[in-house]
């Protein structure tokens, strides 16, 4: 199996986001899989434009001239899709909401009726859009609602890829209290068993096709067992903190 993985943090390999996928994509490539990351901050991708000349005037080629059009290859090549993302604003940042949107050369203009009775665009190259897809997010507040949003969008996206059928959402990481993340290269501590569930995870999409039901359960589970309060708590106390160390640091400078 061959695995694409975007990272749309703009912390890039620093980012709370890259401590849950690389674990991800470890366990993929010791089951068999080969992985590639794109850290799309480092990539020129610009918004899409909406002038549809990669649908009428040159047919599955954008008039955009940036990275955009390796990446597609890339896409094309890939058997699975991982897009990890923090939340921003209750859904994606604004570099993979680019990268999405500029998927656009991917189908055709013409229209049909999925399955569920939908209409969408049907897939420019029906032999190579057959994708697992895997959502990775993480987000500060602790609930799980957050993430409605954009767990929507995606799936959205899987029902009128391609006509619907095409591509498939076969598991999520969505992860509350992201700031855990914070000292986990260096001290997984008490995260270990989370990290531990990524990299099977990763393993269940090469042998498996998907994330198990047990496996989605774990993952699932909130980092810790605070209370809202605790949490509110927690959190202010670090505010107040951060905010007279750069108070003092500004006063001595």
């Amino acid at each position: 199996m061959k695995i694409l993985a975007f990272n749309g943090s703009p912390r890039a390999k620093d980012s709370h986001t890259d401590y849950i996928l690389q674990p991800f994509l470890e366990g993929a490539r010791e089951a068999g899989a080969t992985t590639e990351t794109l850290y799309l901050k480092d990539h020129r991708i610009k918004p899409c434009t909406g002038c549809n000349s990669c649908w009428l005037q040159t047919p599955g080629v954008c008039i955009i001239k940036d990275d955009m059009a390796g990446i597609l290859e890339k896409i094309l090549e890939a058997n699975a899709l991982i897009f990890a993302t923090p939340l921003y604003n209750c859904t994606m940042t604004a570099h993979m909401k680019a990268l999405l949107e500029r998927e656009h050369p991917l189908a055709c203009p013409q229209l049909l009726i999925n399955e569920d009775g939908e209409m969408a665009h049907p897939p420019r190259y029906p032999d190579k859009m057959k994708k697992k897809w895997i959502l990775i997010s993480n987000a500060g507040l602790p609930e799980a609602k957050h993430f409605d949003l954009l767990l929507e969008n995606i799936k959205r996206m899987t029902i009128l890829s391609g006509g619907g059928g095409y591509a498939t959402l076969v598991g999520t990481i969505l992860k509350g209290m992201g700031g855990a993340f914070s000292k986990a290269p260096e001290d997984p501590g008490s995260l270990e068993w989370f990290f531990d569930a990524c990299r099977k995870a990763g393993a269940e999409l090469v042998k498996e096709g998907k994330i198990t039901t047990e496996t989605q359960e774990i993952l699932d589970r909130p980092l810790f067992n605070y209370t809202n309060q605790e949490y509110v708590d927690k959190l202010n106390i670090f505010a107040d903190n951060v905010l007279e160390m750069f108070a003092a640091a500004k006063n001595d400078s």
